[in-house]
């Protein structure tokens, strides 16, 4: 008798085993898609971040060039383009507009604003229908240091 009952506890177990088992299968079968999904959407959420970032950098850097003597606004889109394609964020034509008065036109200590504005699209580390056709942009206003000398 003794041989008989012990291999039927063995059966119990590994039935038992193996039920919990498939119960782990499954619920991590529910569970990947929600944590993929979470994932995507957060590195999605950082890059969209980064790219907001860096487009809040690039106006700063332009307007800070601008500020100067004798800079204009060629120039300011010369260094907000430079700093784009350093972090290697993709724009269409003038990435930059300005508010009245430009650099070009601002008298000493009058505020100017630059705007800097990029497309989502192609910029995003996973490219996403919930940004696609979004564009951001990011603004600074500072003050003309010196006027701008004329040159007749």
């Amino acid at each position: 008798m003794f041989l008989f009952n012990r291999p039927a506890g063995r059966l119990r177990r590994r039935n038992r085993s193996s039920q919990r088992k498939g119960v782990a299968t499954v619920e991590f079968a529910i569970c990947l898609p929600a944590l993929i999904a979470l994932t995507i959407g957060t590195i999605d959420l950082c890059s969209m971040l980064f790219l907001k970032e860096s487009i809040a950098l690039a106006a700063y850097e332009g307007a800070r060039r601008g500020v100067g003597r004798d800079q204009t606004n060629a120039d300011v889109v010369a260094r907000v383009q430079e700093f784009l394609d350093d972090r290697n964020i993709r724009y269409t034509g003038n990435p930059c507009a300005f508010g009245s008065p430009d650099f070009v036109t601002a008298d000493t200590l009058e505020n100017v604003t630059t705007t800097v504005t990029v497309p989502c699209d192609g910029n995003l580390l996973i490219p996403s229908a919930m940004f696609s056709g979004i564009n951001l942009s990011a603004e600074v206003t500072m003050r003309k240091e010196f006027r701008n000398l004329d040159v007749n």
